[in-house]
């Protein structure tokens, strides 16, 4: 699918202003939206919105399907009367420029099980028949992961495969004495899951009433514990223990110049095509109701990824394994119809074999100007090589901000750099903001630290680290109408 020449901003919800220790889908979040609109933005990048998993990533999620309660707005729950204003509690104390996370996700569970209390004695005949509605239309991830998430709370947080045998392997009788001892957890979590696929929707409604839509992830690899693989091991390159018999990653000649080694299980791809694909298919059609266009993370996995054996010292101990490639996607659009996808495909040893299959099914590919000063003439992220059906980057979510990856290299470096803009009266952000939308690109995205002129301070996800990673917030009063109108000037001038 092509698009229209247009740009964005890239921000994880986690990051906008508000109450409560993290960012939330309430009015900071309807306030953002107004402000991309001034400043002539149509597209909205929010990187997945599941659940966190290790080190605060919500690409580690537990469920590729749910959605993360943390995100739930309290005030707009009392809107709705699903909370009194008196149970909301203050949200002053917690400090502006970063996530709370502990603080965060106790507030929003109390909050959940005070609405579910009240829905449970006070809820109209309409609004419990919405609540069925969601179930039985989610029932096929629903029921599993709220299984799930209360089994794992009473083994306070270990992981499935370390679970008494007969639940971890799922017996039926286990599955059976389980559900009926845990039903009250299992309830709740299914209702918060109802409570965010409302706001959510209610938030993407207004966004696409702006003029904006929304950009959301699909990442490649899922979780080890997961309920993914918990509840379909045969999707799965797992022995029959449930151990892992290869581990996702990258190479140590992959974009990072470092050994990454994900450790999340791979995929079996020949179980998942002995059903069509359900999964995917399922997976792609949640996404795809909360989101206007998908950006799938490491797209180059569908080609081909690198199996690391498990115990190995670095990634460099693995071996490449095709994937299903076009065949996948075209059995998708078959099911779906056209699918509007930004394909993340960085990965130099097969990028041209991920290219060939990107310009069969005409997906847009991302381009990142920061990558454009690696090596000779920086490959194909030097934005006089951007195609149309591309989409340009400052910087991403796994990088150093803009100001913070120039002060961070060496001297000889930085005059590379500024003799390559030939504009030294302009700050290096907006060099980049700049050239990024000015560039053939049809889609221009900017996350939003950019925008801002932040430093390394306020850098998102730093990969391989596990602490103080995705706790960057905006701070009030940032987005001023000076900025948007800044914005807006420049998005106009090249047509945007």
């Amino acid at each position: 699918m092509k698009f229209r020449r247009g740009s964005g901003i890239l921000l994880h919800v986690t990051s906008l202003p508000g109450p409560h220790g993290i960012g939330s889908l309430g009015p900071e979040a309807y306030r953002f939206v107004d402000w991309l609109a001034e400043a002539g933005q149509r597209f909205w990048e929010v990187l997945p919105i599941n659940p966190i998993g290790y080190g605060n990533s919500p690409y580690s999620s537990p469920s590729a399907f749910a959605g993360a309660p943390t995100l739930l707005s309290l005030e707009r729950l009392a809107e709705e009367g699903f909370l009194s204003p008196e149970e909301i509690p203050p949200g002053e104390e917690f400090p502006p420029e970063r996530v709370s996370y502990p603080e965060a996700i106790r507030i929003k569970r109390e909050a959940v099980g005070k609405a579910w209390r009240r829905f449970r004695e006070e809820a109209s005949e309409r609004r419990r028949k919405e609540y069925a509605d969601f179930q039985a239309e989610h029932s096929p991830w629903l029921e599993n992961y709220a299984l799930y998430r209360a089994v794992k709370d009473r083994f306070r947080g270990a992981p499935w495969y370390e679970w008494p045998e007969d639940i971890a392997f799922r017996r039926p009788s286990a599955l059976d004495s389980w559900g009926r001892e845990l039903a009250g957890e299992i309830e709740e979590t299914k209702f918060a899951e109802y409570l965010f696929f409302r706001q959510w929707k209610k938030l993407r409604g207004y966004c696409n009433e702006r003029g904006v839509k929304i950009i959301g992830d699909i990442p490649f690899p899922v979780s080890y514990d997961s309920v993914d693989v918990w509840a379909n091991r045969r999707l799965f390159i797992l022995d029959e223990k449930g151990r892992r018999r290869a581990l996702g990653g990258v190479p140590m000649t992959g974009h990072s110049g470092v050994s990454q080694i994900w450790g999340n299980p791979l995929y079996d791809w020949v179980a998942m095509s002995e059903d069509g694909f359900a999964w995917w298919t399922r997976r792609f059609r949640t996404v795809l109701e909360l989101v206007d266009v998908i950006r799938v993370d490491h797209f180059s996995g569908f080609v081909v990824a690198w199996h690391i054996t498990p115990g190995a010292a670095s990634s460099a101990e693995g071996r490449w394994f095709y994937g299903p490639g076009a065949s996948l996607f075209g059995l998708l659009e078959k099911k779906l119809g056209t699918l509007p996808i930004i394909a993340e495909a960085l990965e130099p040893v097969h990028f041209e074999e991920a290219k060939a299959i990107l310009e069969l099914l005409e997906f847009s590919s991302t381009r990142v100007l920061q990558f454009a000063f690696k090596g000779k003439k920086g490959g194909p992220h030097r934005p006089e090589f951007y195609p149309y059906n591309s989409v340009a980057y400052t910087g991403t979510h796994d990088t150093n901000t803009t100001v913070g990856w120039f002060s961070s290299l060496a001297p000889e470096e930085r005059k590379a750099v500024l003799d390559y803009f030939q504009n030294g009266r302009e700050e290096i952000n907006w060099q980049f903001i700049r050239r990024a939308l000015a560039s053939a690109s049809d889609l221009t995205i900017i996350p939003l630290q950019d925008v801002l002129g932040l430093g390394s301070e306020a850098r998102m996800n730093a990969p391989g680290q596990a602490d103080g990673q995705w706790e960057w917030r905006c701070r009030p009063g940032a987005l001023t109408v000076e900025l948007a109108g800044r914005l807006a000037a420049m998005t106009r001038h090249f047509g945007r």
